[in-house]
């Protein structure tokens, strides 16, 4: 644990004459703020060293797994603050472990630590339905929602506590939970057996015709598509960035640190792109220097040699794949919730009937929840290698039930995770800022809003 000196507080010296000493008093209400922007310097230095740093203002943790590797964080953050004329509190500086406990910002840290986050995730009153069963069918019978194969029934669940319900592969809809979810504002979503976005139900009948007129307009004109655009991919790659700062080790810091490095390169170029095609060069060159790194970070086990699709050819790609269709699904609700088309989007061109739209408003959430959770879950053993299985008709990989299971869950377990800071004056489950962006897009539209601000997380 390293305690860092900002600045001194007024001092009287053996003349009795009150002088200030250079710098912010600690205590003082702008102290924290300053602190969050000053020492970036010294994560930004501890971080490609390969020593993830937690960080709350003045008070920091760098990690290690050694007691010598962390006398060496403690030596690399010495130098840091050296370099922005400050110093650590040698008195608060010192090395300890999960295995003796310790004590950071008043909470004890022990070998039984961390505990439960559930304090974290916010429990709506109605949950999603994920119906990937082949050959199921959803019916509603007696105000409650069956999912069931041949004689078996896989799910009955009361109707008032369903909040939409997504289908993949050949899953079948009656036609009174088809109707029934139509006039009660339940979405239907349908994906592909490979987790493709396929299209779903939008409910509600409003007068949206100016607003689709204002939109068309507002996409068409070059200066406010390519503002929208170029501020999406900058929010996407900043959060790319954050992944792979989060996950950089000292065995693979110097990869991480040249694929940010590249990364930051390309956001910096996006200022001067003229066209949506420039834009989306940058995007899909940071993509690549992004999934190349994930190379050194995932078991080679899983066999991943970079971002592939249609079809993805390992595990990893196709639970990418699967999480990014669903994410969709949730972009293309948020947008019919705010009033806008889904398909005529800024930055994605109008093709193949894709859903342009909600892609523009799924690419910062990719890496934040999406890639979040899909490398979690091979770190702790939860997605592995027995999840993928060879389709028998099509090349390439596709996850198993189970496989599908674990994806599903982290991904609403992480849409209901609750965080503030992240917009200004906003705090909620990432599922509402999904939402909230979706009503940013409404108001660019409107022109009541005149730019896209990404979320901030660091």
């Amino acid at each position: 644990m390293i305690d860092l000196l900002l600045a001194r507080t007024a001092v009287r010296p053996d003349d009795g004459v009150t002088r200030a000493a250079v710098g912010l008093p600690q205590g003082s209400p702008l102290s924290p703020l300053l602190a969050d922007l000053a020492l970036e310097h010294i994560d930004d230095r501890l971080r490609p060293a390969g020593f993830p740093v937690v960080r709350y203002s003045d008070d920091l943790v760098a990690l290690a797994r050694s007691s010598a590797e962390a006398w060496e964080a403690a030596r690399v953050a010495a130098g840091a603050a050296e370099e922005i004329r400050m110093s650590l509190g040698a008195d608060k500086t010192e090395v300890m472990s999960f295995a003796d406990g310790f004590c950071f910002l008043g909470e004890d840290f022990g070998p039984r630590y961390p505990p439960a986050m559930d304090h974290r995730v916010e429990v709506p009153d109605r949950r999603t339905v994920y119906v990937g069963v082949a050959g199921s069918r959803v019916r509603i019978d007696d105000g409650r929602i069956i999912v069931e194969r041949e004689e078996d029934r896989l799910l009955d669940v009361p109707a008032g506590l369903v909040a939409r319900i997504v289908c993949f592969g050949p899953v079948g809809v009656s036609a009174g939970a088809r109707n029934w979810a139509l006039a009660s504002g339940v979405d239907l979503v349908f994906c592909g057996q490979r987790g493709r976005y396929l299209g779903q139900t939008v409910t509600g009948h409003t007068a949206r015709v100016h607003r689709l007129r204002a939109q068309l307009g507002r996409t068409a004109e070059p200066g406010c598509a390519l503002a929208v655009g170029r501020a999406i991919v900058d929010a996407k790659v900043r959060k790319q960035v954050v992944v792979l700062q989060r996950l950089m080790r000292r065995e693979s810091a110097d990869v991480l640190a040249e694929a940010v490095h590249g990364m930051r390169g390309y956001a910096a170029m996006l200022p001067d792109s003229g066209t949506r095609e420039e834009i989306m060069g940058l995007e899909g060159a940071a993509a690549r220097s992004y999934f190349q790194a994930w190379r050194a970070i995932l078991p080679a086990e899983f066999e991943f040699t970079g971002r592939n699709r249609r079809p993805p050819l390992d595990v990893v790609n196709s639970a990418l794949s699967f999480g990014y269709a669903i994410l969709v699904g949730e972009a293309v609700s948020a947008l019919a919730a705010a009033g806008l088309d889904p398909a005529i989007g800024f930055l994605h061109a109008d093709h193949d009937g894709r859903p342009s739209l909600a892609l523009d408003l799924a690419e910062e959430f990719r890496p934040l929840v999406v890639d979040q959770i899909v490398l979690e879950a091979v770190r702790r053993n939860r997605l592995t290698v027995d999840h993928g299985r060879r389709d028998t008709e099509h090349p390439g990989v596709l996850l198993t039930r189970a496989g599908r299971e674990v994806v599903i869950d982290a991904i609403e377990r992480r849409m209901l995770t609750v965080t503030r800071g992240a917009l200004p004056d906003f705090a909620g489950s990432l599922r509402r800022h999904l939402y909230r962006q979706a009503q940013t897009l409404a108001a660019i539209v409107e022109g009541t809003v005149t730019e896209y601000r990404g979320l901030t997380w660091r």
